[in-house]
């Protein structure tokens, strides 16, 4: 196990880093390049523009502007915001409890509703439960989230006043658990749905793979009664890619919250990112990227590890 996980942290590194070469690249030829944030300032003349590009060395060749960056970055240096002033890193970190706290409630909420739909509409399969989950299932599918975030605003927001129309409490108070759930609720059904339907839908078509084997089949002419042929038999191991399904698709909930933490205003790195693009503030850009791609990578080798761990004929080697 301890083999296998080093082999695929040492694959991640040049992976990490022509990643982080392409998005480098790409802010680069943006129009304006990275000094574009302080392009158009009416107190920033053409001589403050040349003294400020030699300063964060935009001056240089590309090729030595990015292994400056990426062994300040190896170093812990992730570099300084344009528009805050304040390092990279500590900006980044104050912002990542808020997206951890909302992609944690939209896993739960996903896994709690999935579950549950994905059994109930294998066991019913062909009939009208089946097909009212299924076409539930594609509607939540094909809504998309910012639309959906919108609407959840205008109607238990703007028309019902039920929930608050964003941010993570009242401005200036202490905010307690109660409260905070509460602000929580509306971002989090925006972040869920199309994962909640995914699941249910791909549970759903691994329950009955799984229950068309033989021996399910031989269990019911066994006598095994039915809930615990599917509990203890069927899900059991309908659930092995399930898991796995379920860890490969954590980042999207990283690429949900940039629409719904800016939909709902939750103070969180999505939000973060999208300001940051808007200001051309770009070493804020280059430490968000790099932190999701950390995420994917994170995420596809957790997916992999409990596969070998659920499924005994799977060795890590």
């Amino acid at each position: 196990m301890l083999k296998f996980v080093g082999k695929r942290l040492l694959q991640a590194v040049p992976i990490l880093i022509g990643i982080s070469l392409v998005a480098f690249t790409l802010i680069q030829l943006t129009p304006g390049g990275p000094a574009a944030a302080f392009r158009g300032l009416a107190n920033v003349s053409a001589e403050d523009l040349a003294r400020i590009q030699a300063e964060f060395g935009f001056d240089r060749p590309l090729i030595i502007q990015y292994f400056t960056w990426l062994t300040r970055f190896v170093q812990g240096d992730w570099g300084i915001s344009f528009v805050a002033r304040q390092p990279v890193f500590g900006l980044i970190m104050e912002r990542l409890p808020a997206t951890l706290l909302l992609m944690f409630s939209g896993i739960t909420v996903s896994l709690i509703i999935s579950i549950p739909l994905g059994l109930l509409a294998a066991i019913k399969r062909d009939t009208w439960i089946d097909h009212a989950l299924t076409f539930t299932s594609f509607v939540g599918l094909s809504i998309p989230v910012f639309w959906l975030g919108l609407m959840l605003i205008i109607v238990f927001s703007v028309w019902l006043g039920w929930f608050p129309t964003g941010g993570m409490g009242p401005p200036g108070e202490e905010v307690g658990i109660g409260t905070r759930l509460w602000y929580l609720t509306l971002p989090t059904v925006a972040i869920s749905m199309v994962s909640l339907s995914f699941f249910t839908r791909y549970l759903r078509a691994s329950m009955i793979e799984t229950m068309d084997q033989d021996y399910m089949r031989f269990n019911k002419a066994r006598g095994v009664p039915p809930m615990r042929r599917y509990m203890r038999h069927a899900f059991r191991n309908a659930g092995i890619p399930f898991v796995t399904v379920v860890a490969i698709h954590i980042p999207e909930f990283l690429v949900g919250a940039l629409v719904v933490e800016t939909i709902f205003s939750w103070p969180g790195t999505g939000r973060l990112f999208w300001d940051s693009a808007l200001r051309f503030d770009y070493p804020v850009l280059m430490g968000v990227l790099v932190l999701g791609s950390l995420m994917v990578l994170a995420s596809n080798l957790l997916a992999d590890v409990m596969y070998g761990k659920l499924d005994p004929r799977v060795r890590l080697d």
